[in-house]
């Protein structure tokens, strides 16, 4: 019974972890793993000028729970909020002061094996706080830059440094005149006592409607700083045995232990010299205007696409063909079919996906660590784009399984068998406004079968999987980079924003 049991927990663990793997237009080699939402409170010293005044600082983020070398991460939904209590409005803000608003930038230490590199976490945006019983409280938000790590070893964020922008604004003016510039009420109702460098002699200037940003500059009041998240960096379990696109030299650049910011682009393989096989599927096709002329081109040309996709059931994101670790480029039999009339073009190309297997390791529950290998079996893409005066259209379009294999459970196999994959094909449509020959922006959702064939020993995993990955409204965004021809190697564009 134990036993049985015990394998029976492995497979759901294995099952959920594998909802962060998704499928998409392309295979991703990086993830957004299953991610945790962690908050940590420290003591800051904030001076503005030669007024110092301690400020309770919350830190809060969803941060990544795993990943592995090269794999880009970035903590999502991260805010601060500096507690501006009564006291420290009255030290550090100008008299009269009611509301505020302004920037964030907070200094970070990453280090893992016993070397470190500083992130700077600027840009982070508060809307105007008003000041409540407890004076203003302003919650600074904003997207923070990726962290790649080249190398296995366990990884620490930890917040040093914090500099506040703020931009203060005073009470609104009462019907009978200006706002008071008193200070604020104590909690017993007095007024409270204005704190060294806070004048309220009769001659001091009010607060005007409009001032310059004043600078808070804030450390940790410990030796070190609060410690925003710790998270694993591993290899993969096993290498994936499908064969890799073959890739001219230097493909691969040297990635630095620590680096801070989006990693260099890869290179994608060169085109191939001949057009791909494969036949434009005719129930894609839209009806040619009257008068149409069609006819052939018949070029080899390649493209790389590369973005988002979201698992709704998770309600997280995963990179789609990651843009800094060899992206698989489609090849392309570019206008197999023309049409042309009157205001009118069309270009019909059939593409084949060509990619290796992708591999990602993530925690299930939080804290088991789940790796899997994840195979595409695409049949051929119809690529639609068409010219209607000064306006274009995209639209990418094929069918496909998807194959689960390799997967492990805090390193042990789990066997799912050779044939687990969705039991039929389905369907993957993106559309965007947009010239095929230049690149832009697709859109789409994907609804994902159940499964069949996953399990050994008699023993039948697939509705576990059809449980954790099936159902519609997967969002797909993708980013097409420019057509390159044989011979040459299509550029890889960066990621969209989401």
């Amino acid at each position: 019974m134990g036993g049985a049991f015990d394998r029976r927990g492995a497979a759901i663990a294995a099952t959920l972890g594998v909802i962060a793997l998704l499928l998409g237009l392309v295979p991703a080699s990086g993830t957004i793993a299953r991610d945790r939402e962690t908050g940590v409170q420290a003591i800051y010293d904030c001076a503005a000028g030669s007024v110092h005044r301690a400020v309770t600082v919350g830190f809060a983020g969803v941060h990544p729970t795993g990943g592995r070398p090269g794999q880009p991460l970035r903590t999502e939904r991260f805010t601060v909020r500096p507690e501006l209590t009564r006291d420290a409005v009255t030290a550090l803000l100008p008299p009269g002061t009611a509301e505020v608003s302004g920037t964030a930038r907070l200094a970070v230490e990453v280090a893992q094996n016993g070397a470190s590199a500083r992130a700077d976490w600027a840009g982070l945006v508060a809307p105007a706080a008003r000041a409540g019983a407890d004076g203003p409280q302003p919650v600074f938000a904003g997207e923070v830059p990726v962290i790649t790590l080249g190398s296995p070893g366990e990884v620490t964020l930890v917040a040093g440094e914090l500099t506040l922008m703020l931009q203060a604004k005073p009470a609104p003016a009462s019907p009978s005149g200006p706002a008071s510039p008193s200070a604020p009420a104590s909690p017993s109702g007095q007024a409270s006592t204005p704190a060294p460098g806070a004048s309220d002699s009769p001659g001091a200037p009010q607060l005007p409607a409009s001032t310059a940003p004043l600078e808070l500059r804030c450390r940790p009041a410990a030796p070190t700083g609060p410690r925003l998240a710790v998270w694993t960096v591993t290899e993969p379990s096993a290498p994936s045995t499908a064969p890799a696109p073959s890739t001219t030299a230097g493909t691969r650049t040297h990635q630095p232990a620590i680096q801070v910011g989006p990693a260099p682009l890869a290179t994608a393989p060169v085109c191939p010299a001949d057009p791909p096989a494969g036949e434009l599927d005719p129930s894609r096709l839209p009806k040619p205007p009257p008068g149409a002329v069609e006819g052939h081109l018949g070029a080899s040309l390649c493209v790389v696409a590369v973005g988002y996709a979201t698992v709704h059931k998770l309600g997280s994101a995963m990179v789609v063909n990651d843009p800094h670790d060899s992206p698989g480029p489609m090849h392309l039999n570019l206008g197999k079919r023309t049409v042309s009339a009157p205001d009118y073009d069309e270009s019909d190309s059939v593409g084949l996906l060509r990619f290796p297997d992708a591999r990602s390791t993530f925690l299930t529950f939080g804290f088991q660590p789940t790796s899997a290998s994840v195979g595409f079996e695409p049949e051929p893409v119809t690529v639609v784009n068409i010219r209607r005066g000064e306006t274009f259209t995209t639209t990418i379009a094929y069918r496909q399984h998807l194959r689960i294999h390799d997967v492990r459970v805090n390193g042990v196999p789990l066997d799912v068998g050779p044939r687990c994959r969705t039991a039929r094909p389905f369907d993957t449509v993106l559309s965007g406004a947009y010239n095929f020959l230049t690149g832009g922006v697709l859109d789409g959702e994907i609804a994902i079968p159940p499964f069949a064939g996953c399990g050994s020993r008699g023993e039948d995993l697939s509705p576990l999987f059809t449980a954790a990955l099936s159902g519609p409204g997967n969002a797909v965004r993708i980013r097409q980079g420019q057509l390159a021809g044989a011979g040459s190697a299509p550029p890889v564009p960066e990621l969209p924003r989401r």
